[in-house]
């Protein structure tokens, strides 16, 4: 792969993962403000839903921390490949 393209690939990567990781943040909020909201009710039907809600927010969570590590990783190799490109260049002179 071209070395601009596997930039530009790292970079969309990178971009795409911390939307994934911003939006998965939301829900999880989201999910915890609605288990809040309906175990404040006395009702057996409502407390399963708020069960399924808090279990929704922590898998968000979860996938919030994946996409974060993730990002994270794609940032590194993003950097490790612009450091070899500048000794590439460098040993040439």
């Amino acid at each position: 792969m071209e070395s601009q393209s596997l930039k530009n690939t790292l970079s969309y990567l990178h971009s795409e993962l911390l939307r994934i990781e911003t939006m998965a943040g939301t829900l999880s909020s989201l999910e915890r403000d609605h288990y809040r909201k309906l175990t404040q009710f006395d009702h057996d039907k409502l407390m399963d839903i708020a069960v399924e809600e808090q279990s929704a927010a922590r898998q968000l969570g979860t996938i919030k921390e994946m996409c974060l590590s993730l990002a994270q990783e794609v940032k590194r190799i993003q950097n490790d490949t612009t450091d070899s490109r500048v000794e590439e260049d460098t040993e040439g002179v």
